[in-house]
This record gives C-alpha cells, sequence and structure tokens, in this order.
C-alpha cells in the first residue's frame, strides 16, 4: 500500500518540498487525538474571533511579528519562506510610505551624492581624500543654492507679477476695443444691437474672465507656498549639506553594505545590476541637468540680448521643463510666444525669434548636446518615451513627468538582462549589442 501512494504523493505537486509538507501535517494530524483536534480548532477560531476584537489597535508590526512567528518553525519548506518574504518585502512598501516626509532630506542628500560622486572618484584617483573634494563640492553647492534664492527667484517672481500685470492690462485693452465706435456700428449694420453685446460682455464674459485671473494668480501662489514650504522641509539649510557630506565621504562603503545584505549567491548578480543602473540613470540624470542648464541659461541670454521681456523667468521654465521630452518643448515655445507678445515693437519678428530659437537650440541639443553629454544608453523609442510620460504623469503628477525617461530606460535594461540570461549570454555583451 504504502509503495503504491508514494509515486502518487510525488505526481500531486511539482514541488517536492511540497510534498514533504503534506507529509509533516498529515503525520501532525495522525499523531493529535479527536480531543486535541477539536481543541485545536476551537484556539483558532477563538484567534479570529480575537484578532476581529482588537483590529482596531492592530498594527502592520503586529500582523508581520504574527506571521513570523506561525511561519518560522516552517521555514525550510518554499512555500513558508516565500510567504514570509512577500510579508517582509510588503511591511517594507507600507514603512517607506509612512515614513517617506522623513526620508525626503536622506532621498535628497543620496542623488546629490550620487551626481556629485564621479568629480570625488576622479579627484580620488589623483591622490586627493574624498573628504576635501566632498567639502568642496558641498561649499559651491551651497553657492549656488544662495544666489538661486537670493539673486535669481526675486527676479523671477517679479517677472512673474509683471506678465499678471500686463495680461490686466490687455483685459483692459480689448474691453476698451469692443466699445468703439466702428465696432458697434458694425454690429448693427448686421442686426446686432450694441447694447445687448455691451450687456452680455459686462455681465458674462468680464466677470468669468475675472474670476480666471483670479484663480490663476490664487493657483500661483499656492504654488509659490507649496514650494516654500517643501523647499523648507527637504533641505532644512543644514541637515542636507551634512547628509550629503557623509553620504559622499563614504558612498563606497554604503554600497559594498548594501552588497553584503544579499547572500553570496545573488550578490553578483545584484553588483550587476546596479553597474547597469549605474550606467542608465547616473549618465542620464547627469547629462540631462547638465544639458538643461545650458539650455536654460542660452534661452534667457538670447532673449535679454534680443530684448523679450521677463527672459529670465523664460530661462528658468525652460531648463526646467527640458527635462521633459516632447511635451516641454511644445510648453515652453508656448509660453516664449505668448511672453514675447508683451516684449516693445517689432513684436511679431520677437515672437518668430523666440519660436525659432527655441526650435534650433532643439535640434542642436538632439544633434550635439544629448550624444556627447547625456550619451546612447538612454535609446528609447519615442512612442515608448510619450506613452511612459503620460502613464508617469497619471500616477505621479509632475513627479512622474521628470522621472518617466530615466525609470523605463531602468526597466527595459533589466528586462534586457534578465532576457540575457534566458539566452545564456552575458549581459555586458548582451547590453553592447542591443545598444549598438
Amino acid at each position: 500500500m504504502s509503495t503504491r501512494k508514494r509515486p502518487q504523493r510525488v505526481r500531486r505537486g511539482d514541488d517536492p518540498q511540497l510534498g514533504a509538507l503534506d507529509t509533516h501535517w498529515d503525520s501532525l494530524f495522525q499523531s493529535l487525538g479527536r480531543i486535541e483536534i477539536v481543541l485545536l480548532i476551537g484556539a483558532i477560531l477563538l484567534l479570529l474571533v480575537l484578532i476581529y476584537s482588537i483590529q482596531s489597535v492592530l498594527s502592520p508590526f503586529m500582523l508581520l511579528g504574527a506571521i513570523l512567528f506561525l511561519l518560522y518553525p516552517l521555514r525550510g519548506y518554499s512555500l513558508a519562506k516565500k510567504i514570509m518574504w512577500l510579508s517582509v518585502i510588503l511591511f517594507g512598501i507600507w514603512f517607506v510610505s509612512s515614513i517617506s516626509s522623513l526620508l525626503a532630506p536622506f532621498v535628497v542628500s543620496l542623488v546629490l551624492a550620487y551626481m556629485m560622486n564621479p568629480i570625488v572618484e576622479r579627484f580620488e584617483r589623483w591622490g586627493v581624500p574624498r573628504w576635501v573634494t566632498s567639502m568642496v563640492l558641498i561649499l559651491i553647492l551651497l553657492g549656488l543654492i544662495t544666489l538661486f534664492f537670493f539673486l535669481v527667484l526675486p527676479v523671477v517672481l517679479t517677472q512673474v507679477e509683471g506678465i499678471l500685470d500686463a495680461l490686466s492690462k490687455l483685459i483692459v485693452d480689448i474691453n476698451a476695443s469692443i466699445w468703439n465706435s466702428s465696432m458697434l456700428k458694425a454690429l448693427e449694420r448686421y442686426g446686432v444691437s450694441g447694447d445687448e453685446v455691451r450687456n452680455t460682455v459686462t455681465s458674462q464674459f468680464t466677470p468669468k474672465l475675472e474670476d480666471i485671473l483670479k484663480n490663476l494668480v490664487r493657483g500661483l501662489l499656492m504654488l509659490a507656498t507649496s514650494i516654500s514650504s517643501l523647499v523648507t522641509q527637504i533641505f532644512y539649510v543644514v541637515l542636507v549639506p551634512f547628509l550629503t557630506f557623509y553620504i559622499l565621504t563614504d558612498l563606497p562603503k554604503i554600497r559594498h553594505r548594501f552588497l553584503l545584505l544579499f547572500s553570496h549567491r545573488f550578490r553578483d548578480r545584484v553588483e550587476s545590476y546596479l553597474n547597469s543602473a549605474d550606467q542608465v540613470i547616473g549618465l542620464y540624470l547627469r547629462g540631462a541637468l547638465t544639458v538643461a542648464l545650458l539650455q536654460g541659461v542660452i534661452i534667457a541670454t538670447m532673449f535679454s540680448i534680443v530684448g523679450i521681456k521677463y527672459a529670465l523667468m523664460l530661462g528658468v521654465i525652460a531648463a526646467i521643463l527640458d527635462l521633459i521630452p516632447y511635451f516641454g518643448l511644445i510648453i515652453t515655445m508656448f509660453l516664449a510666444a505668448i511672453v514675447a507678445m508683451f516684449s516693445d515693437p517689432p513684436v511679431h519678428l520677437k515672437v518668430l525669434f523666440a519660436i525659432g530659437s527655441i526650435e534650433s537650440l532643439r535640434i542642436f541639443e538632439t544633434m550635439y548636446l544629448s550624444p556627447r553629454i547625456v550619451g546612447s544608453k538612454v535609446g528609447l523609442h519615442p512612442l515608448l518615451i510619450i506613452f511612459s510620460i503620460l502613464v508617469f504623469f497619471y500616477f505621479l503628477g509632475f513627479l512622474g513627468l521628470v522621472i518617466a525617461v530615466p525609470a523605463t530606460a531602468l526597466i527595459i535594461t533589466f528586462i534586457k538582462e534578465w532576457e540575457s540570461g534566458r539566452r545564456g549570454m552575458p549581459p555586458e555583451r548582451y547590453s553592447k549589442s542591443a545598444a549598438g
């Protein structure tokens, strides 16, 4: 009998450990009597009732502890181990999401340290200690931030107020042009009463337009308030530079400690993934920010020379929107054309110059700047870029617009690594062939 049932148990599950787990539970229930089984079932039911009674005070910490307490004796089985790891991962996601506001300065410091790390490594190869280069870079960063907030930002806010004043004057001019005698005579010639047009515009059009302008101003004020509060929370004036200095100084040790979290069997694979991610994210992040800064400086300088008003504000906006492929270009051209209309005559030539210069800079960026600064590691199809931007914007808002391209490139890189592993091809060879 036993020799006949043993092959059936192996065929019933694909995993031999599951068959061993079934045997374990079968032997457990066989060793228990009927009274013990009844008591065990009753205890489980009472445990469920107890959990339902204290659900208001339950927390993910308690649930994770309960799961690990119950499954730890069965950690030798594959299914129990997978459930434990899944529970730990879900708990980690919840924990990071709960303390995201506290982690903000650490994330900002890590990103800054990551961007400046190649400079520190280059000077380290020349014999300069990491802490010396890190200290110099932090001082330069503090100087640039101070320069921006005390010199650039006030001018930009003043130019935004100037645009709003110009819009209100434009509305007054349009309203006055509607009521001139030639316009009213032309309307009466086609059977339209001038009094009716006046009443309609006064009662409906003008109040709605004023509401739109008021909401626009309120939105800008709320944006400025949120930005100031965000800057206050993230930078903390003192905390972020200190964190950036320590992270930048000990970044190789942090990387080494992170790799030690994984077993020897997966450590090489994780290190390969980190190197691939560094090639994609590092080159794109540093290169895209450099290109965006150059674009903003060039646009602000050219518009100032030509005489287009609010050139500094347009340069800042162009630098920020340059991080968003395609959509950023369209928004920048639209805003530049509108702002150029408020410049001194000849207005039409300045509007054409604004649009043409931005398009010329885009071509220059595509043909020269991006291939040499950003590199060819982020080689995504335009349709995939547009789709990823829309998806990330839907879920993450403006932040999604900024991280859509590098995040998609990183996902594609991991997919290529996985495909190369399935084909038995080394990841480095596959990535080079794919990039070429």
